[in-house]
């Protein structure tokens, strides 16, 4: 139960932050806009963190804990979509610093960045959907 906690409260911090600019577009604060352009300038550290945190989760079997379910000591079967979605939040929050360290034409870089910018917010709300369906239906094998 607490690694479903942990991975679902991640997941949920990841998707707002990779769907950052809807969630501004939502949510009209300067408050939160300031706050939001604040935590941007650790992108190249939550990013990293939320891959790991994703494949973590995907071959970790519930952080050690035993569940006495037949076949739901595999986390493979019961996070694959909210693990995939956060390793994909993570690479859309920190995809400007990776793409500086990988030799590509810098044409090729800027149709990745269009693509990241066309799916960010659709790839953000869909992790932090997923991580509350995690969250409530934890003890569903398949979900």
């Amino acid at each position: 139960m607490i690694g479903v906690i942990l991975l679902s409260l991640s997941g949920i911090v990841f998707g707002l932050l990779s769907a950052s600019d809807l969630v501004k577009k939502i949510i009209k604060s300067e408050g939160f806009e300031r706050f939001l352009n604040r935590i941007s300038k650790f992108d190249l550290i939550i990013g990293p963190l939320g891959i790991f945190v994703g494949i973590w989760n995907l071959f970790s079997p519930n952080f050690g804990f035993r569940t006495n379910v037949t076949g739901a000591d595999l986390t493979i079967l019961g996070a694959t979509i909210p693990s995939a979605l956060i390793t994909l939040s993570g690479i859309s929050i920190s995809l400007h610093y990776l793409l500086q360290i990988l030799n590509i034409p810098t044409e090729k870089k800027d149709e990745i960045l269009a693509i990241r910018n066309q799916y960010a917010d659709l790839v953000g709300v869909l992790t932090v959907i997923f991580s509350l369906l995690h969250l409530v239906t934890y003890q569903t094998i398949l979900l």
